[in-house]
């Protein structure tokens, strides 16, 4: 029998020379030693940290009722006198004939009030939970039936025959308001003689403000998020859903659990899978049956999984390492094989190599094995494909450039400079291309348009909306020719031109340079700093919401008068947001800082020394956002 020549000749499969050493110490090693082990130290990690959380939440419960507990201490101390008080108004309805229109209430609370170091003002509420009369009068009238666990509270202090005093507690201002964040006062109940009406006492003082300040759920939440690393932010709820505290970074939709837990006074926890965080919603049971309103509190726990998912994936590391080590050692038992393919194997990484330097029209050279003949055709696939990659990719490099060329020349190559006034600006993109811009030009009689703006978002979209924008404001301010309108105008052409994908924020003002009088519109931007000469500063709020969010947005203008010596610095949120490798933010407070330090210079000097301090403190840390600073000083 004779053998066929071109069987002969067909390159043998490496698979054969390597399946039996490898499949024996991978199957071992790695199946055993990662799935056994890596379960256990994942279930271990896990409940450390489970009890760290725990633990928090526990620290938590205890200091909302160490609060509750010295806040009740300090109000207990008036009690005594409002008992005393509540005897008087009691007694002075027994003479009106139980009837309260005959009572005098403000000449009652003259009585009263000498006894109290604040405002007293006095409540009678009907059976029905209604306040017929009061010394107050914009509270008179309202139905607290709308407030259900208040009036059970009051039915059950009308019926009885015990006096009954809150802890300092909000107070509803009017018929309107259903969030209950009036003035802090302390109030104190006592039923009529006949049992048909409650009678309460009302003080409102400045003192608790300050008590609060010093016993605050705020302080509370600060340490808890300085004890544990995973808590991304607390904040805290009283009975009505105002928040009480807030620290760090909370969940952006808390309001709803919060209420949840409120109403069923109970907890909740909510996972956010795509944001990699744990949302615990804790309802700390502050209620004191003798009280008529309810302490009660809401405690969210925001926790980030960051350094569980990182404990976790070390772990996973680890044991690839042993799995690693189980293959290297299956590749020293299957050396053997692998002197037949060395000759292949170099050749091809010597081919690789020359590749790897730069030499992309080199070819792989053909092999003998099976596995190495399709590695090669595969490999010089890549090659060209990367070559045509790489073309494209230097094309569109340079058509991004030609962009950030043509964007930057829609910025004025010359300022402008009014007469009286030192003028400068810089833009510094994150990108190739960004959203910023900032445009100056006169108007006549002696004025000058000042413009600065924020599109949403970065790069090429940003800077089509950021071409956008700028025009819609220059043509808007030929015909139009104060703030107000131009920024109206310029929202209605960006909603038609844009659709709505987008938004900008816009500070566009007016100087007149002969009345040192700005006339602005800020729609939804950064209020810029107005740096006094004599030191003070003064932030120009917004008027109105962003360009691009409504049809009609109503916006107003404003004015102020500059001085000789002040100075006007407008900015996008580049600056005041820009971050370091800690994560912390550039900041509204270290700006007016340097604003502070540096407003003796010139203008263009102010925004060279900005520019210093943010890139100081970002360090090597990417910029973030677009940066754009215009400073305005009178001369």
């Amino acid at each position: 029998m004779t053998r066929d020549p071109e069987k002969k000749r067909r390159p043998l499969s490496l698979i054969w020379y390597l399946i039996g050493f490898i499949a024996l110490i991978i199957g071992i090693v790695v199946a055993a030693s990662l799935a056994v082990s890596y379960l256990q130290a994942q279930e271990e990690v896990a409940r450390d940290y489970a009890i760290l959380r725990n633990n928090t939440e526990n620290n938590a419960i205890e200091s909302v009722w160490l609060v509750n507990k010295g806040l009740e201490l300090i109000d207990e101390d008036l009690n005594p006198p409002m008992e005393r008080s509540l005897a008087l108004f009691a007694k002075a309805y027994a003479q009106s004939g139980n009837d309260p229109s005959r009572m005098n209430l403000s000449g009652i609370r003259d009585q009263i009030a000498p006894a109290f170091a604040g405002t007293v003002n006095l409540y009678i509420f009907s059976e029905d939970g209604v306040l017929e009369h009061s010394t107050l009068p914009e509270v008179q009238g309202i139905d607290f039936r709308q407030y259900p666990d208040f009036y059970r509270s009051l039915t059950r202090i009308r019926l009885g025959e015990e006096f009954a005093a809150d802890p300092v507690v909000r107070s509803v201002q009017n018929a309107s308001d259903t969030s209950v964040k009036g003035t802090l006062r302390k109030f104190a109940y006592l039923p009529s003689p006949d049992h048909r009406y409650v009678l309460e006492i009302g003080l409102e003082s400045p003192e608790f403000a300050d008590i609060r300040s010093r016993l605050s759920y705020q302080e509370m939440a600060k340490r808890l998020k300085a004890i544990n690393p995973d808590l991304l932010g607390i904040r805290v709820y009283d009975f009505n859903g105002n928040v009480a505290a807030q620290e760090g970074e909370t969940a952006p939709s808390g309001q709803q659990y919060a209420e949840m837990a409120i109403r069923n006074r109970t907890g909740y926890a909510v996972p956010d899978a795509a944001g990699g965080t744990l949302i615990r919603y804790l309802f700390v049971d502050l209620r004191d049956p003798k009280a008529a309103s309810d302490t009660s509190v809401v405690v969210e726990l925001r926790y980030s999984n960051a350094r569980l998912d990182a404990a976790l994936a070390s772990l996973v590391s680890r044991y690839l390492l042993i799995g690693l080590c189980a293959i290297l050692m299956g590749i020293v038992l299957a050396y053997a094989a692998f002197r037949k393919l060395t000759g292949s194997i170099s050749a091809i990484v010597l081919d690789v190599e020359q590749v790897a330097g730069g030499d992309l029209s080199h070819t792989i050279r053909s092999v003998n094995t099976a596995e190495f003949a399709q590695l090669e055709s595969g490999i010089n696939t890549m090659i060209r494909k990367i070559m045509a990659y790489t073309e494209e990719l230097e094309r569109k490099k340079a058509e991004l450039q030609v962009a950030a060329d043509i964007q930057t020349a829609f910025l004025p190559k010359d300022i402008p400079r009014p007469a009286g006034f030192d003028l400068a600006a810089a833009s510094i993109p994150a990108r190739e291309v960004g959203g910023d811009f900032y445009d100056v030009f006169t108007q006549g009689d002696g004025k000058y348009a000042l413009v600065i703006a924020d599109v949403a978002g970065k790069g090429v979209p940003a800077s089509l909306f950021m071409a956008l924008s700028r025009t819609a404001v220059r043509i808007v301010s030929r015909w139009e020719k104060t703030a107000q309108s131009v920024v109206n105008g310029s929202n209605t052409i960006f909603i038609k031109d844009s659709g709505s994908t987008s938004f900008v924020s816009v500070f566009y003002a007016i100087l007149n340079g002969d009345t040192r009088q700005l006339t602005y519109v800020n729609a939804g931007h950064n209020p810029p700093i107005l740096r006094r000469a004599g030191g003070t500063i003064e932030e120009l709020e917004p008027t109105g919401p962003v360009i691009g969010l409504v049809d009609e947005p109503g916006y107003r203008e404003r004015q102020v008068t500059l001085s000789p010596g002040d100075v006007l610095v407008m900015f996008t949120d580049g600056v005041t947001e820009a971050i370091n490798r800690n994560e912390e933010m550039f900041s509204d407070e270290r700006l007016r800082a340097v604003v502070q330090e540096s407003h003796a210079l010139t203008a263009a000097e102010i925004v060279s020394t900005i520019q210093r301090a943010v890139d100081s403190f970002c360090g090597n840390a990417p910029q973030f956002d677009d940066m754009t600073i215009m400073v305005l000083k009178v001369e």
